[in-house]
């Protein structure tokens, strides 16, 4: 864990006026909005799939730390009522905008939900953002309905960069002062069964071979997130024979899965994600 938590009422206004000046999908830019949704919008395959067996049409979704609603997008057609929570103002009316759901910029229990309520609740990138997880995933599990599920992803501790590569200057990209917390497989597992939730953790890879490399060589970020978690393309010539692109395209998507199911098997993903069902509820 990082020293100097913040204050609640420090946390929200950090959230609403300053974290998307200081952190970004594009280094060293500003990110507003529609400029994040439109960076991660493509990139929520992986989510859904993992949420597929529980995004149902007679089921209530809520998404805590929703953003500009690049997951609810794609999530909120899927259900029956989606609902998202942030605290940066904008991003929340965004993400109301482009997926229908119903926002709020307070913490849940201000919100007016009723408890019990929703059938799946989650939190994509935030927990290590918030002071108190135990305590906050107790009160998460007071407004899920008997039974329901329960999904949060975070940085794994383990990040490849940092465990396989250890490039320098990826240590001050993924140690920032907006993340409090730093899980890993057994830590993640350990605080959500404290707050009564019994499921299993899954490695999450979603930046491409090639980011990797990109990192080792240049120890320094690609200019957009797009650059790594879209498919990995190799810097062919536009004219180069058309058949030697196409395999080598082939070859690059191949290679890639590859990298990613070692990573997974050896527990070296860039985040973990638990997913898991409440039981009884407190």
């Amino acid at each position: 864990m990082l020293e100097d938590f913040p204050r609640d009422q420090e946390l929200a206004a950090f959230y609403d006026e300053e974290y998307r000046r200081s952190f970004s999908a594009r280094p060293g830019q500003s990110s507003d909005p529609e400029r994040l949704f439109a960076d991660y919008k493509d990139y929520q395959a992986g989510r859904i799939a993992r949420l597929t067996p529980y995004l149902k049409p007679d089921a209530r979704l809520l998404e805590i730390g929703c953003s500009a609603g690049m997951f609810l997008h794609h999530a909120a057609p899927l259900v029956k009522e989606a609902f998202g929570i942030d605290f940066d103002s904008a991003g929340a009316a965004h993400a109301a905008r482009v997926s229908g759901a119903k926002t709020f910029s307070s913490p849940l229990p201000k919100t007016g939900l009723p408890k019990r309520s929703f059938d799946v609740i989650c939190l994509f990138q935030t927990l290590e953002h918030i002071p108190r997880p135990a305590e906050s995933l107790r009160e998460v599990a007071r407004w899920l309905r008997p039974g329901g599920t329960v999904c949060v992803e975070v940085p794994n501790l383990n990040d490849p960069l940092l465990t396989l590569y250890d490039v320098p200057a990826y240590r001050n990209f993924y140690y920032h002062s907006a993340h409090l917390w730093y899980f890993s497989p057994k830590s993640l597992r350990a605080v959500l069964e404290s707050a009564g939730f019994k499921g299993e953790v899954q490695f999450v890879q979603d930046y491409n071979f090639l980011n990797h490399l990109h990192w080792h060589h240049r120890n320094a970020p690609q200019p957009s997130n797009r650059d790594g978690m879209g498919p990995a393309r190799l810097p062919l010539s536009d004219s180069a024979p058309a058949e030697a692109r196409e395999a080598l395209s082939r070859w690059a998507a191949e290679a890639d899965a590859a990298y990613k199911a070692v990573l997974a098997a050896h527990r070296q993903t860039e985040n973990i994600a638990f997913i898991g069902n409440s039981g009884a509820n407190p």
